[in-house]
């Protein structure tokens, strides 16, 4: 049997032998359980995705390879903070593998204008040498700047590493290279671990691989690379780890096979007590308070890969109650976990805490595991530093949802980086698309923070269309399918409480449109979501609750009437259980106001548009904090 193009693929832990057999799961074995329902859809262990809610901004290409001998995924991006006149140029890298055994190179693309275009600034290949190299298949980079001088390097330095494998995969090495002119030039430093191929790799044969290396500095100047590793499978099918840099990366605590260099050697951080569980995609984020936050996936035979969260109070000496403590899973207030190689990232926005935000290739209902209709398209969102309650937001862009191709496995650890201020997120990870296959895809929406405006200038960035078809055009959200299903697109955080929403309605066909509001759980259908319509029809505006029926909660007439194809001016303002509707058509007939408190009311949500019985188009529409 071949060997899979894409052995990075390598958690599924159930699966038939006839699956086995087949192409496509032979190019997944490193992914996660959850994949496999997308893939084979027969397979009976998995249940049926929900119907697909659907984004039409795919972002900007970031890099399309300049032919079809190139296999994508992965991402990792970074904003320069410490490089002096270098300040502010985003710098990413991605998995790049030369199909058929041609050597390959990491690509180090570059913007200086926050990502509106994109150059490649370097390349950086195999630092072995020897029989057999450079090799050609190059995984999970990772790139980090040196936020102070350690080890006699200066702040703004540099570090790139990746986990470097032969064509045969019958080893892992992390390779680790340094520039010290911010990313035009690399030298190789060393290769600081070593591991052996995936035990997915080798039917019946005892996993020993190690993958997906994270820096991360401390305040004592020591930096820490964390990574998944299968070294002492017969005990841990693998477990999550650290080694330690006193000198700036050019030494680690940990030999290259692991044994124990100097104090403190390899740290374990999640070993779960179960031997088949399989921690691993660990990534991290600095909370406002001082302690860290670490995300990383659960897969194994009773899992599918579900996202966890645990903390360290100590900068990573020890995490949570201890190694076997497995953290918590991330599971929003509406039924939806992120399944599959998790990415968490810290922004300032949002309040006191900051935001985290946390994001994954898949997205599941915690009841049933099927897939939630934001599969592939949903950010989770905590504004408590990590504990109590989880929102969701659309992604900034959709890069769509397919399995994996010979060439491309799309949304596979896809990158979030917030902007210097937080209020908008960046959104990196391949996609199957372009003259070859396959380009890794970037792009930018708000990042679930007031105050929100969309005037659809770039399209429909942050939006998620449930039933209908969508367009944007001079400025305008248009959905001209119509019918009886009740067609909505939601943007903002599941997560909002508070808020006056406002923005122009046009009926271009049939009978009703308006707004959402207090949005939670949707799906495609009528009334297929828990939360508030306030629409207009030819005679009336109506506030109603959704919550899988229709329940008309107050209306009133509109004095002459409303013809299709003039703009309706709706302000909605939402305060604890109270909303204040005002409807207006711009001077021709006076403006309408009435308010309504509804008892026990959905308490937070997203705001959205919505059609009923015929076709609609908006703009112009802002969300702000309901005193202004």
């Amino acid at each position: 049997m071949s060997k899979p193009r894409f052995p990075h693929i390598r958690r599924i832990e159930k699966w038939s032998l006839a699956v086995r057999q087949h192409f496509w799961m032979k190019s997944i074995v490193r992914r996660a359980a959850c994949l496999l329902g997308a893939v084979v859809a027969a397979v009976a262990v998995l249940a049926l995705p929900g119907t697909p809610a659907l984004g039409n901004v795919s972002g900007n290409a970031l890099y399309s390879p300049s032919s079809s001998n190139e296999a994508l995924a992965y991402n990792r991006m970074i904003r320069l903070q410490h490089s002096g006149r270098a300040n502010g140029r985003l710098l990413a890298s991605f998995e790049r593998s030369g199909l058929g055994g041609a050597p390959s190179r990491y690509v180090i693309r570059q913007s200086t204008n926050d990502g509106q275009t994109w150059s490649t600034l370097a390349t950086v290949g195999d630092g072995e040498t020897g029989e057999g190299h450079p090799w050609n298949t190059l995984f999970q980079p990772f790139l980090f700047e040196f936020p102070r001088a350690t080890g006699g390097l200066p702040a703004g330095t540099l570090l790139l590493v990746g986990n470097v494998l032969p064509p045969g995969r019958s080893t892992t090495h992390f390779e680790e290279w340094r520039s010290t002119d911010h990313g035009a030039t690399w030298n190789y430093v060393e290769t600081f671990q070593i591991g052996g191929a995936s035990a997915k790799f080798e039917p019946g044969g005892v996993g020993a691989g190690i993958w997906e290396p994270f820096l991360i500095m401390n305040s004592r100047g020591e930096i820490e690379c964390y990574f998944s590793d299968e070294r002492q499978n017969k005990e841990h099918s693998q477990k999550l780890v650290h080694i330690v840099s006193a000198d700036g990366g050019r030494t680690w605590s940990a030999n290259a096979d692991g044994s124990t260099r100097v104090s403190p050697g390899e740290v374990e951080d999640v070993v779960s007590p179960t031997q088949s569980d399989r921690p691993g995609m660990v990534t991290i984020a600095v909370l406002p308070n001082g302690d860290w936050i670490m995300s990383f996936e659960l897969c194994g035979p009773n899992h599918f890969c579900e996202a966890h969260v645990k903390t360290s109070k100590d900068e990573g000496r020890t995490w949570g109650s201890g190694p076997a403590d497995l953290g918590t899973e991330v599971v929003t207030d509406d039924g939806r976990y992120l399944g599959s190689s998790p990415f968490i990232a810290w922004s300032p926005a949002g309040g006191a805490n900051g935001e985290l935000l946390l994001t994954g290739m898949r997205t599941r209902f915690a009841s049933g595991n099927g897939f939630s209709p934001e599969d592939h398209q949903a950010v989770f969102v905590n504004s408590d530093n990590g504990t109590g309650t989880w929102s969701w937001m659309p992604a900034p862009i959709n890069v769509g949802g397919a399995g994996p191709t010979a060439n491309c496995y799309q949304n596979y650890s896809p990158d979030l980086l917030p902007s210097g201020s937080g209020r908008m997120l960046r959104y990196t990870a391949a996609r199957a698309s372009g003259t070859y296959g396959c380009e890794e895809s970037t792009g930018e929406a708000n990042a679930g923070v007031l105050p929100y405006a969309s005037d659809f200038g770039a399209g429909d960035a942050g939006w998620l269309n449930y039933g209908g078809c969508w367009s944007t055009t001079s400025g305008t959200y248009v959905e001209t399918c119509g019918g009886d299903g009740g067609n909505k697109a939601l943007a903002g955080s599941t997560g909002w409480t508070n808020y006056t929403i406002s923005g122009d309605v046009m009926i271009t066909s049939g009978t009703q449109a308006g707004f959402v509001f207090r949005a939670t759980d949707p799906r495609v259908g009528a009334d297929a979501f828990n939360g508030y319509y306030v629409g207009v029809s030819s005679t009336r505006l109506i506030l109603g609750r959704e919550n899988g029926s229709w329940t008309l909660l107050s209306q009133a007439a509109i004095p002459g009437g409303l013809a299709h194809d003039r703009w309706y001016h709706l302000t909605i303002r939402a305060v604890g259980c109270r909303f204040t509707i005002t409807g207006s058509d711009g001077g021709e007939t006076a403006p309408i106001a009435f308010s309504h408190t509804d008892a026990g009311c959905f308490t937070h949500g997203a705001i959205g548009v919505r059609d009923q019985s015929g076709t609609a188009a908006w703009r112009n529409i802002t969300v702000t904090n309901p005193g202004r």
